[in-house]
């Protein structure tokens, strides 16, 4: 009896997040604007980049797409943040869970980091003509980062909201936090690219899912704390 009541209100909690997580898909949808801008700075980037440095290697292309992943999450999640939850901060809290609110918005920033990294992948083949040789460590270090990074950042920005809208604020904070992510994801990203070939990948995704798994601990902890505050 004990465990069909754990499985009835474990259903129902996938229900609501999985309601929050449509939720904020609309609103993208009726805010396209948003997901423009995003893509439009992801491909400019690429761009500036691919003129700046001419014939681009392997190695300025794995430094080069840490980078433009790291500062397309900076925008994309603040952005989605600020214009939602300033103005409707009492509204969520009156009506929402706070870690089942949390916990769709991170997941919904981990699908959209996902999606906006395989189209970063594309843009820098098509403009400098490297491609991944091993696809699967790739996904792997895109999904791995970007769960850390979603998690780590949907956090962080909420500090800023609530700092009144301090960007600088979420930089200062992120950037230091996810330092080991993108370490990572550099050295998974060079064996994808057979920059490297290294012995220890399955240590290296371990580790990866260890520093993902802490992030999330860590800010589904704090977050209900400081939604209260």
């Amino acid at each position: 009896m004990h465990s069909v009541h754990l499985q009835n209100r474990m259903n129902a909690l996938l229900r609501r997040i999985y309601s929050l997580i449509k939720k904020e898909l609309l609103l993208d949808f009726k805010q396209k604007h948003i997901l423009y801008a995003v893509l439009l700075y992801m491909v400019c980037n690429t761009f500036i980049a691919y003129k700046a440095f001419g014939d681009i290697q392997a190695v300025s292309w794995n430094a080069l797409f840490v980078i433009i992943f790291l500062f397309v999450g900076l925008n994309s999640i603040l952005k989605s943040f600020s214009n939602r939850f300033n103005s409707k901060h009492l509204f969520y809290y009156s009506y929402y869970n706070p870690l089942e609110l949390f916990i769709a918005k991170a997941i919904y920033n981990w699908i959209l980091l996902v999606i906006l990294s395989i189209l970063l992948m594309c843009s820098m083949t098509f403009f400098t003509g490297v491609g991944i040789k091993d696809f699967g460590i790739f996904f792997i270090s895109v999904l791995s980062g970007s769960l850390g990074v979603s998690f780590c950042f949907s956090f962080i920005a909420l500090l800023s909201v609530r700092s009144d809208n301090n960007s600088t604020v979420f930089s200062i904070l992120a950037l230091p936090i996810v330092i080991p992510i993108l370490l990572l994801m550099l050295k998974l990203n060079a064996t994808s690219l057979r920059l490297i070939s290294d012995s220890s990948i399955n240590k290296d995704i371990i580790l990866m899912g260890g520093i993902d798994l802490l992030f999330i601990a860590i800010t589904i902890i704090m977050f209900p704390i400081l939604w209260k505050a």
